[in-house]
């Protein structure tokens, strides 16, 4: 999964609140504006000036003197108004029969099923929960006033901020109940459609079931493939959940003092001649995301071996992103985006593995970590890091061997001139570019430790906590090419150390918060166009609204303009000189002519292009509000993204709220 920006919401909070309070500075200018407007043709110019005072200068007194008591009245009487309507019950009963059918056409064949099905609910639930929420807010207000059943609440000491946060309150309880029923069974929809076991194929669930491998050429008798290292038989799963799983027996050698496997997947024991045992574990290879614990009942031929439930499936991997990327050339100058191998990528740089002429280079990639402590990793033996890396191949080469990156660690010193630095060797790995690859970090590390004039100290095995991470808590990872005139990318989400997971039914409650998030807003937006709109208006606005939420960050990219008021992702000019363009039939790599009507186009061009972006920000960000692509991909939502969206939650409520009230005290001036 590839991540943008890495915000903190301590970080964010004081740049949000200055724009929040832009915006309602700016959006009280222009509703004064507006309302003066209506008013002087309603009233005339000069009577205008107290009507729109009388309005403001009500609206303190009316949001101080609101009553809970009063709402919550007019909560009850939007819920009744909801459940009569029986459009909560349509959208359960579509939900229920799309979970009863959908997982006929989901899941056959892939070997991803659980991104299907995760994404399958998600998805589903949220646009039936939006598109419910829009239909309860836009047709409440206008049917009320055009059946006149309105005057029997206004007649009634009842504020207008009441009857707004009445309605937004009812319609958010009705559809938060709704939310979290269909949360519970989507939550138990996707665990039962994925859990399941396997069986071996063969004579017994014994080893009868496998065959032996070419142990010289690791590769299988069989099929011919490569098998894993130190494999000495192979056997196959039945078929199950559209997919099936090789299992292998591995010898695991160890010294006699070494501790035995912490294991249940042990089939044989054997002592050899040289003094070592050997372990021979029976390991159940993965398919896609998820493998299968193995048991072993007894010991030797006749021992029996089962196959548990799935597990790796509902995971919530927590990263820890790097602080900051650095790539360097081949002469080891720090470089930007590293060697540049043509526009492969643009959010990834490459690190040079050298020529055939020069094979002493220099490049590299290095990533900074801060606050490596061996808390965030408890109850394991090693640091877990994950790679997700991109290969840019000048040739061929051999096809089935990959290629060959190398890892190095180094401590980061806060005084370098006085502190001795450690520096691990090199451990070279064959990157796998189409998958997140893991890597186990040993927490002892051999390496050596190097004084601040470059000699060496010592030699040993180190602390990765103790030691290279230190009492700072920094850590620096190097990653470099080892196969010559091949190139690895690599971006900075691309390389993380992995903490402890977190639960699953906890990161699939925070999915569903940020649809929840989406609801609020999605009512809130409803009401308050409602005051003013009709219902048709109130639903083609929200839509359009809905539609630039979910790309506004799309949007903002296809706007944005340099110091020269140029675009910079698009060539060929902003709207009107692409019309030009267009009509005249000019290249877009042609300038213009220089004039007074090219300047008229550009500075046209730059107004258009600033109000696109200033809509981007009037409108709700949905995007930052999905959670989504963390659950499909096995990530643990981020608890920053999660405070930033719902703070960002509340403002757009208050601020709807604002124009729902006036809006409706407006209208009931008029009358």
């Amino acid at each position: 999964m590839y991540v943008e920006s890495f915000p903190q919401f301590s970080e964010w909070f004081l740049p949000g609140l200055l724009l929040f309070l832009a915006v309602i500075l700016s959006g009280a200018v222009l509703g004064l504006f507006f309302g003066y407007l209506v008013a002087a043709f309603r009233h005339g110019p000069f009577e205008a000036f107290y009507v729109v005072a009388q309005v403001v200068a009500e609206a303190v007194p009316d949001f101080l003197h609101t009553s809970p008591r009063r709402v919550v009245a007019m909560a009850r009487l939007a819920i009744k108004e909801a459940l009569r309507r029986r459009v909560v019950l349509v959208t359960f009963a579509i939900f229920a029969l799309t979970i009863l059918f959908g997982s006929w056409f989901m899941g056959g064949g892939s070997e991803k099923p659980e991104q299907i099905y995760v994404n399958f609910v998600l998805w589903g639930t949220q646009m039936l929960v939006l598109l419910m929420g829009l239909l309860l807010s836009a047709f409440s207000l206008p049917d009320d006033i055009k059946n006149k059943t309105i005057y029997t609440v206004v007649t009634k000491p009842v504020r207008s901020t009441e009857i707004i946060l009445g309605r937004m309150l009812g319609f958010a309880t009705v559809g938060t109940l709704l939310l979290v029923l269909m949360g519970l069974i989507s939550y138990f929809f996707v665990w039962r459609s994925l859990d399941h076991s396997h069986l071996l194929v063969g004579p017994s669930q014994t080893v009868a079931a496998f065959t032996a491998v070419d142990t010289e050429t690791q590769r299988s008798t069989v099929t011919g493939k490569r098998v894993s290292q130190n494999a000495l038989y192979e056997a196959a799963t039945t078929r199950d959940n559209d997919h099936w799983h090789r299992l292998e027996i591995i010898a695991d050698v160890r010294s006699a003092e070494d501790p035995k496997p912490d294991s249940q997947d042990v089939i044989r024991t054997i002592k050899r001649a040289d003094g070592k045992i050997e372990y021979q574990r029976v390991m159940c290879l993965p398919v896609g995301n998820h493998t299968h614990p193995v048991t072993v009942t007894g010991e030797g031929d006749n021992a029996q071996i089962t196959l548990g439930n799935s597990v790796g499936y509902f995971r919530a991997r927590v990263p820890i992103y790097c602080s900051q990327l650095t790539f360097y050339n081949r002469e080891g100058s720090p470089s930007k985006k590293g060697t540049n191998v043509g526009k492969e990528s643009k959010r990834r740089g490459y690190v040079d593995g050298g020529s055939a002429s020069n094979r002493s280079t220099l490049s590299r990639a290095t990533f900074s970590f801060d606050n490596v402590r061996e808390n965030r990793f408890p109850d394991l033996d090693f640091v877990p890091l994950d790679l997700t890396l991109g290969v840019y191949r000048s040739y061929k080469g051999d096809i089935e061997k990959r290629v060959i990156a190398g890892l190095q660690f180094e401590s980061i010193a806060d005084k370098p001139d006085v502190e001795n630095k450690f520096i691990s060797e090199v451990i070279e790995f064959e990157t796998n570019e189409f998958a997140v690859q893991t890597l186990p970090v040993p927490k002892k590390i051999v390496g050596r430790v190097v004084a601040p004039d470059g000699s060496l100290v010592e030699e040993g095995a180190y602390d990765l906590f103790d030691d290279f991470a230190g009492e700072n808590g920094k850590l620096l990872i190097v990653l470099s090419c080892r196969d010559i005139n091949q190139y690895i990318g690599v971006g900075k989400s691309d390389a993380y150390l992995r903490g402890q997971d977190q639960a699953y039914w906890w990161n699939f409650l925070k999915g569903y918060i940020g649809i929840w998030c989406q609801l609020m807003i999605m009512i809130a937006l409803g009401v308050a166009l409602s005051t003013f709109l009709g219902s048709p208006l109130v639903m083609l606005s929200a839509v359009a609204v809905m539609i630039v939420g979910f790309n506004s960050v799309f949007i903002r990219k296809l706007a944005e303009v340099d110091e020269q008021g140029n675009l910079i992702n698009e060539q060929g000019g902003g709207p009107i000189e692409s019309f030009v363009r267009v009509v005249t039939q000019q290249n877009t790599m042609v300038e213009l002519d220089t004039g007074f009507f090219d300047t008229i186009i550009e500075k046209l061009d730059y107004l258009l292009v600033s109000m696109l972006q200033m809509l981007t920000y009037l409108a709700p960000n949905f995007g930052q509000l999905n959670f989504s692509n963390y659950l499909v991909h096995g990530y643990a939502v981020d608890n920053n993204q999660l405070l930033i969206g719902i703070a960002t939650t509340g403002a757009f409520l208050m601020g709807l709220t604002l124009l729902g009230y006036f809006c409706l005290k407006t209208r009931e001036i008029a009358k």
